[in-house]
């Protein structure tokens, strides 16, 4: 993926922290038991929607490609709840399909504004601090 701005120094750092929050999706999506607790019915829905939301976010801020990026995290969601039927412990909803895609799509729309800038600006911020 092309990068969207040169004027972030720690790209490779980004793409490290992006890459591991993937992991810590797939992990958790073909883990044997849930790591996060399950306080009300709707809990994992939660955690899907929060995920995707997350890793979205993260990657909009520095790709340039980022419909690119939503379709290959919405094939990721669709795809782990298809593998949830190969896990004997974990099981296939429709419902967290759909809260994985919400999220991708929200954090879309949400990074376009306000929030595209951030990474742009915390590195800022820190190499102000060693100058």
């Amino acid at each position: 993926m092309t990068l969207q701005s040169t004027a972030l120094h720690w790209i490779k750092l980004w793409h490290l922290i992006g890459a591991l929050m993937v992991g810590f999706i797939i992990y958790t999506s073909l883990a044997p038991h849930p790591i996060l607790p399950m306080t009300q019915k709707w809990s994992d829905k939660l955690y899907h929607f929060t995920g995707y939301f997350g890793v979205m976010a993260w990657y909009a801020q520095f790709v340039k490609q980022r419909f690119v990026t939503m379709v290959l995290l919405v094939v990721l969601g669709v795809s782990l709840e298809f593998a949830q039927l190969l896990v004997n412990t974990r099981s296939f909803e429709w419902a967290d399909m759909l809260a994985n895609i919400l999220g991708v799509i929200l954090a879309t729309m949400i990074v376009r504004g306000v929030l595209v800038q951030l990474l742009t600006y915390f590195e800022n911020r820190c190499l102000k601090l060693f100058e």
